[in-house]
């Protein structure tokens, strides 16, 4: 047999009509920790970049309006097809593991450029010991892009943990492109300091921080990724004038150069990482994070010709247990005469840095212009607070706890504390930087154009909405022609209008919160679309390939089974002389590059089979078929009892859209004793 032009990675799932009378994280234990399974899984070992250069440039660079690089790209290519160990659970699912190995790593990061996750699946990350678990990533965390980046994990040893239970129509995309390999930046043993701050630092909880409770909260450190490097910076939450907990953060330009649209959807945002008190921790503090973002607007080319700001949107809104406060600022040309920095130097544990002297106006780099405040600390009851590298794009509050600028750099140590710093100033990237939007803050935190100078922050929820974040699930999703799915509205941001589209179903659409009985008459599986709106806003979800619908004479709620599913054996591809692969599972009874059945009571009837295809190109159409076992040695026999034609194109579009190929077999085949079903 031949597959046209199609890479094929094929899963077999056989629907049988009975004819007798269900970083953002969810939290949980990985599944290898509470069930008996296999202690041996694969690792493999990555050699270690040579640093020594690399850390020489860094002691050059790291206050001279530079990213704090901490870390070095280390080429994985690993995926759930050829690399780790898969086992069964039995009655509950499979398990991948795979382990990777980075001598003398301070820490690891994971980063996928292949990255999706189908209902019911949940991935863990952890080290060696156990004593670091992230997780349990689950669908919520696919995004567009297909990419995804986790938290970093404090070990040279890490383990990848995809479990995926029996039944699930969609499967898994896990390719883990490279690991952030870092060096400095953070204390792998977990002793008294957590980062590489020096001494003078002062926690944002000692007494210094008494006032500054609520800003505080919006300040974040970020993991960059800027090409085949890593390095941290902060930078903070901010309102804007419709107050509506749109998820922006303000940080600095010089942060983002280097970084292209998919390393900004793999940064890492680390909100509440400080101490509880004023004294150093004995144990690392939690943190709370958030994976990926889009740049919204910059403008001063990393302050060399303007105020050097960076504002991005996260790519989810921002969960209401994170406690986040969206930051005010003033946009007005006024020097503070107090105020305060908030920081998380060399990416430690959150810090605060006092001035006292009045703001004075400065350039940056020599540009002339004149876009930064100029800032000298003061000494303080513990410490005389600094910035370090990693304090970069961090927040400058004036007395009133607004925002008027963000981290540039400067000459202050611990050993020169009163050497000045650079801070952008906010009024010159409210709209001096340029002439469009994309130069500036002012279309983003004043998008009405109201003519506000100073907004005050908010915590979210507040008194407004929340950004709008549409969402819905489905019951059931699995069901026979004629079938109904109630469906129910989950999403945030008080929404006050819903617009639904049922793709294949009766009605097609509505427009009720909570629509009730929709209809689907014809076999295949089907998108669901939901777009909501607050009247001013709107956001919209769509779930590729969520219901599907298959044939049954009789329909009841035991008429449809999986015979073939959980898969059983190993998966092996097989090469066709027309250039494709074709796969099966069975080892033994492959020579019709079909699955074989030969248990399959108590049913009668085939209804349909959903194959998985892991790669689709070309034109033309595929054939589908089933044979009975009458060739020789119960082998497939000569002419096939029933066959089904797709068009690849649509095969294609299941491929992209992460989910089966459903193939329907109307009307439905008796089964004629054990069988077999495949491609022609």
């Amino acid at each position: 047999m031949v597959v046209k032009k199609i890479l094929v990675f094929i899963i077999l799932i056989i629907i049988f009509n009975f004819n007798s009378k269900s970083q953002i994280s969810q939290g949980g234990l990985p599944p290898s920790f509470k069930y008996s399974v296999p202690e041996y899984y694969e690792l493999k070992e990555y050699k270690a970049p040579d640093i020594n250069n690399i850390i020489k440039e860094d002691e050059k660079y790291d206050k001279l309006g530079e990213i704090y690089r901490v870390g070095i790209s280390v080429p994985i290519n690993a995926n759930i097809q050829n690399s780790g160990t898969w086992v069964d659970i039995p009655n509950k699912g499979k398990l991948w593991r795979f382990m990777i190995k980075v001598e003398n790593a301070l820490a690891l990061g994971i980063y996928f450029d292949k990255f999706f996750l189908p209902r019911g699946g949940e991935l863990y990350v952890y080290n060696y010991d156990k004593t670091q678990v992230i997780g349990a990533f689950t669908e919520i965390n696919n995004h567009e892009s297909g990419l995804f980046a986790t938290e970093l994990i404090y070990d040279d040893v890490v383990t990848i943990e995809y479990f995926e239970p029996y039944r699930t129509t969609n499967k898994a995309q896990i390719n883990i492109s490279e690991v952030a390999y870092v060096y400095r930046g953070v204390n792998r043993y977990k002793y008294k300091d957590f980062g590489d701050s020096e001494s003078c630092e002062v926690n944002v909880n000692c007494s210094e921080g008494n006032n500054w409770q609520n800003q505080k909260k919006g300040v974040a450190r970020i993991f960059l990724k800027f090409g085949s490097y890593y390095g941290w910076c902060s930078g903070s939450a901010i309102n804007n004038v419709r107050q509506d907990c749109m998820p922006y953060l303000l940080t600095a330009d010089h942060c983002g150069q280097g970084s292209s649209a998919a390393d900004r959807n793999q940064w890492v945002f680390y909100f509440n990482y400080e101490s509880s008190g004023c004294s150093n921790p004995s144990t690392e503090p939690s943190s709370n994070t958030i994976t990926g973002c889009t740049l919204v607007a910059n403008g001063g080319n990393g302050g060399s010709s303007g105020s050097d700001f960076y504002l991005v949107k996260l790519n989810n809104s921002i969960p209401t247990s994170y406690n986040v406060f969206f930051n005010g600022w003033d946009n007005q040309n006024i020097g503070a005469t107090s105020g305060v920095g908030i920081h998380h130097p060399s990416g430690d544990i959150k810090k605060i840095s006092t001035f006292t002297q009045p703001l004075v106006t400065t350039d940056w780099n020599g540009s002339g212009l004149a876009s930064h405040w100029r800032v000298v600390w003061a000494a303080t009851a513990n410490g005389h607070g600094v910035t370090e590298g990693g304090s970069s794009g961090s927040p400058l509050f004036n007395s009133n706890g607004l925002i008027v600028g963000q981290l540039t750099g400067g000459s202050s140590y611990c050993s020169t504390p009163t050497s000045p710093d650079s801070y952008g100033k906010f009024s010159y990237s409210w709209d001096q930087n340029g002439t469009t939007s994309t130069m500036r803050l002012k279309d983003w935190l004043d998008p009405d154009n109201t003519g506000a100078v100073t907004l005050q922050g908010k915590m979210c929820p507040g008194n407004s909405s929340p950004a709008l974040d549409a969402n819905f699930i489905g019951n059931p999703t699995n069901i026979t022609v004629g079938g109904s799915v109630n469906f129910t509205d989950l999403s945030t941001g008080n929404p006050t209008s819903w617009n639904w589209v049922f793709t294949g179903g009766m009605p097609s659409s509505s427009n009720a919160q909570n629509p009730t009985n929709i209809v689907y008459n014809t076999a295949g599986t089907y998108p669901v679309s939901l777009t909501i709106s607050d009247g001013t806003n709107s956001d919209t979800e769509t779930k590729s390939g969520y219901i599907i619908v298959s044939n049954s004479q009789t329909p009841s709620s035991n008429s449809c089974d999986t015979l073939a599913f959980p898969l059983q054996g190993n998966v092996v591809l097989y090469k066709t002389s027309a250039g494709g692969y074709a796969a099966g599972n069975n080892g033994y009874r492959d020579k019709a590059k079909a699955e074989y059945f030969s248990n399959y009571a108590p049913f009668a009837q085939i209804n349909g089979g959903l194959f998985w295809f892991g790669r689709a190109t070309g034109s033309g159409n595929v054939t589908f078929a089933i044979w009975d076992n009458s060739g020789v040695n119960s082998s497939p026999g000569n002419t096939p009892i029933a066959t089904v034609s797709k068009s690849i194109s649509s095969i294609i579009a299941d491929v992209n859209n992460h989910q089966y190929t459903y193939v329907p077999f109307n009307p439905p085949i008796t089964i004629p004793g054990p069988f077999y079903m495949g491609v022609i």
